[in-house]
């Protein structure tokens, strides 16, 4: 008789999986996936080991982060042989564990030893976890002003850099959430900023509406698929996760600002209650 160890309530957030342990701390686990980008013959869009490796484990770690997750484990499985480029996707992803405290010992994967390949592929994974009231999802308030932290940016309509000033690092994310009055944050990913702000909004219970806050830049813009104010539009895929929406208190924009004087912040959206029905 073999004794089952008890069933653990799952579940998911946005793009997250859940899992609830016995003392209400969750374990969060994200994932994403690269294929045909790469240094290999076959791929459709050249890139260096390098910076594959870097995106494709970006992702991932932003949305653990953003959500207030601590990162414990990466995973990395490489879909081609070990040998330099492996070596040096590898070196990314630890590159990238080492900004959020991890050593090489907390970064796990393997490669593909048995067929013959031509084209890159690489899936990650992070756990993470998070204490019972650890998570900052739907935590967004009436009155918030929604900000895109960085630029809408993917391949291959644009050459991606681990180093891109226009993209937020995993770090400056980190700081944004440290800023009193900052409540969430949430990367963008291929459906664009439109899309995203409507999970930012239906996930607190709120509506949103496009506005521009920027001093001399226009006026309220309503529901709008094309913002020119600040050089992209919120159908744009956000790629690898290039720029995050950040909602918050209208008075914590100045230090959000501050995080790096080249980053650029957006002023896209607000926040607010839906009107009582009438009657």
């Amino acid at each position: 008789m073999i004794d089952l160890l008890p069933v653990w309530p799952t579940g998911r957030v946005r793009d997250l999986s859940l899992i609830t342990l016995p003392d209400g701390s969750r374990l969060v686990i994200a994932c994403d996936s690269v294929g045909g980008i790469g240094p290999h013959p076959g791929d459709s869009v050249a890139a260096t080991a390098h910076t594959t490796g870097h995106f494709a484990a970006r992702v991932p770690l932003i949305e653990l982060v953003a959500a207030g997750a601590t990162p414990r484990l990466i995973v990395n499985t490489l879909c081609f042989a070990g040998g330099t480029e492996a070596d040096q996707m590898v070196a990314a992803v630890n590159e990238l564990a080492a900004e959020v405290g991890l050593g090489p010992e907390a970064v796990t994967g393997s490669t593909e030893e048995n067929a013959a390949t031509s084209t890159t592929g690489i899936g990650v994974t992070v756990i993470g976890s998070a204490g019972p009231d650890g998570l900052r999802v739907g935590r967004s308030r009436a009155g918030d002003l929604v900000v895109c932290l960085g630029l809408p940016r993917s391949a291959p309509a644009h050459e991606l850099h681990p180093t891109d000033p226009e993209m937020p690092s995993i770090a400056e994310v980190v700081a944004a959430l440290a800023i009193p009055g900052v409540h969430e944050a949430l990367p963008v990913g291929s459906r664009g900023v439109r899309h995203e702000i409507a999970q930012l909004a239906a996930t607190a219970g709120l509506r949103h509406q496009w506005t521009d806050r920027i001093a001399g830049r226009g006026q309220r813009q309503g529901d709008r698929h094309q913002r020119q104010d600040a050089g992209f539009d919120v159908s744009a895929s956000g790629g690898p996760a290039s720029c995050v929406l950040v909602s918050l208190d209208p008075a914590a924009l100045p230090a959000l600002r501050s995080i790096r004087a080249d980053l650029p912040v957006v002023v896209v959206g607000e926040l607010s209650d839906f009107p009582a029905p009438s009657g």
